[in-house]
């Protein structure tokens, strides 16, 4: 089972939003603290409550009350073997259908299993159902139904002629395959701590949604499927290197309790071992979500809010890695962190903005979010250097990366939301290669909300000509500039500067440089012709030429 496609309506920031479809796999949401991800994970598992959305637009005046319910309409898709099963559970079964004697929808229905198997509901307030249906059927739902049972191994017949009315809500198949679609089905694992260490002991091996049995559930396959329960430690240690084992031990009043094992379970030392409710909060989060990965017998839908939050980049990544391993199941994650969006790689990725009090949900190009990757690379930046900033100031190198960043604290004015990135290859922007770099720069700016807008470039200078410098001021819309000096460092021909960094160089010379003996320096080798590429006239010799390394002076 997965989901295809969803819509909410009047629910916290979320004032209707346009149908968004879902892949297999992994799909991604992205978005700034507060503008709907957790939002979008309690609708997505169909557990939320009454929380109408409020704006300008619902609220015009003061106190004017707020109409209509919260509402989620998802659609399902479900596997052929899922529906069987669930036919084979009921055994006999109503269907709401339209005209058409029972024969033919108990036809329709064995060919629709074979086909799209897309089942809409429309969920209200604490997972209320309020209506489900079938999508290719081609029947619409009507006010009777029709008995049908099943079969084995594949077959629907009629279970009695004409229609009934009147029929009770938990007789139907649809409703049914949609409770346990939400009961069973569909897990959220909220960026919160989980009070999970410790649960009454029994015979569940499934994982109630706020993974409340964990203990039990972690027991019985400890018990059940060593191997598996072996498997889902191993994978645990992967993620966190410090966890060397977990066990599940009663204690009293038929309670049962996880514990952490910091030491290889070899040494047999059980009293080192600590109980979860004593561990970090990522293991918990892990634990449960590792446990309905390695154990679901079908396709899960497996939502994960911000795990940045509970767990390390490092952790987030190799989690990552692991779920990717088991592609039967959909994931949808929501974060802000560049890692995690980096290791998904996923099929789908949604940009949430909040835009006066609602959220707009964008649905963004993958193709291009993979080539801003790409092009990230090529001029040695990486996704993780410019994600979340509301806009990048590209400048020349690593080394005017560090020192405009200081100069700008050394002002006392930041540039609060931009990101001072450098490029990594300082002869970029010369000569042919200059109209590619420009060009993929061009491209990074079409990357969506990805990556934040570029407010400019600041280059040197170099050796370019008056003319190339014009053309790519021209390529960039007036974004690119050029620092009056030559390069960066011509800025540095400072005598008090160098005299000061000379002079904490151990070793540089017996006693302390003065400004005196620096500038002495520049004033004898100012015009030494081993320092120019082609030594300057007479005329051109002017201490501001020399400054701004304008007369030929060598890079």
């Amino acid at each position: 089972m997965r989901i295809a496609s969803f819509k909410i309506e009047n629910y916290k920031s979320f004032r209707a939003t346009e149908e968004i479809r879902l892949s297999p796999g992994f799909n991604v949401v992205v978005g700034q603290n507060n503008v709907g991800k957790t939002a979008l994970v309690e609708a997505l598992s169909l557990r939320f409550g009454a929380n109408q959305h409020r704006s300008l637009e619902t609220i015009p005046v003061r106190d004017a009350p707020v109409s209509g319910a919260s509402t989620v309409t998802l659609t399902f898709e479900f596997s052929r073997d899922e529906i069987l099963q669930q036919m084979a559970r009921m055994g006999n079964f109503f269907f709401p259908a339209g005209p058409g004697s029972t024969v033919e929808v108990a036809e329709a229905i064995e060919q629709w299993i074979s086909d799209a198997n897309a089942v809409e509901v429309v969920a209200a307030a604490n997972g209320a159902i309020a209506g489900v249906r079938f999508r290719g059927l081609g029947i619409e739902p009507s006010g009777s139904c029709v008995h049908l049972r099943f079969a084995a191994p594949a077959r629907v017949e009629a279970a009695g002629e004409g229609r009934v009315s009147g029929t009770v809500d938990s007789q139907r198949l649809d409703l049914q395959l949609c409770t346990r679609a939400r009961d069973e089905r569909v897990y959220a694992f909220r960026a919160e701590r989980l009070n999970i260490g410790m649960s009454s002991s029994g015979p569940s091996v499934t994982l109630l949604p706020n993974a409340a049995n964990l203990p039990e559930v972690l027991q019985n396959l400890q018990g059940n499927n060593p191997r598996r329960f072996e498997r889902l430690c191993e994978h645990a240690t992967t993620i966190f290197p410090v966890v060397q084992f977990v066990s599940v031990r009663n204690i009293q009043g038929n309670r049962v309790e996880i514990l952490v094992w910091t030491t290889h379970p070899q040494k047999e030392r059980d009293d080192l071992a600590v109980t979860l409710a004593e561990s970090g909060t990522g293991i918990g989060q892990v634990l449960a979500i590792l446990y309905v990965v390695l154990t679901a017998d079908f396709p899960q839908v497996i939502l994960i809010d911000e795990p940045q939050s509970f767990l390390h980049p490092g952790a987030v990544r190799k989690l990552i890695e692991i779920l990717k391993q088991h592609p039967q199941h959909q994931f949808i994650i929501t974060t802000h962190s560049p890692t995690a969006v980096t290791a998904a790689d996923p099929n789908v990725l949604l940009m949430l903005r909040l835009q006066e009090a609602e959220t707009v949900i964008e649905q963004l190009n993958v193709s291009l979010a993979e080539d801003l990757r790409v092009f990230l690379a090529e001029i040695g930046a990486r996704l993780s250097d410019v994600f979340g900033a509301d806009n990048i100031l590209w400048v020349e190198g690593r080394t005017e990366e560090e020192c405009f960043s200081r100069i700008i604290r050394w002002h006392k004015r930041p540039l609060l939301g931009t990101a001072i990135v450098g490029v990594l290859q300082t002869g970029d922007f010369e000569g042919r290669r200059s109209r590619t770099i420009v060009e993929i720069y061009e491209r990074l700016s079409q990357g969506g909300g990805l990556l934040p807008p570029a407010i400019a470039f600041i280059f040197d200078r170099e050796g370019k000509p008056e003319r190339e410098q014009q053309d790519l001021q021209r390529r960039s819309q007036g974004k690119v500039h050029f620092t009056l000096r030559r390069m960066y460092e011509n800025y540095l021909l400072n005598p008090v500067a160098i005299a000061a960094v000379a002079s904490g160089i151990e070793g540089f010379r017996d006693r302390p440089v003065t400004e005196d003996d620096v500038q002495a320096w520049l004033d004898q080798n100012r015009w030494n012709r081993r320092y120019f590429e082609a030594m300057p006239a007479e005329a051109e010799r002017t201490p501001e030429n020399w400054l701004r390394g304008s007369a030929g002076l060598r890079s």
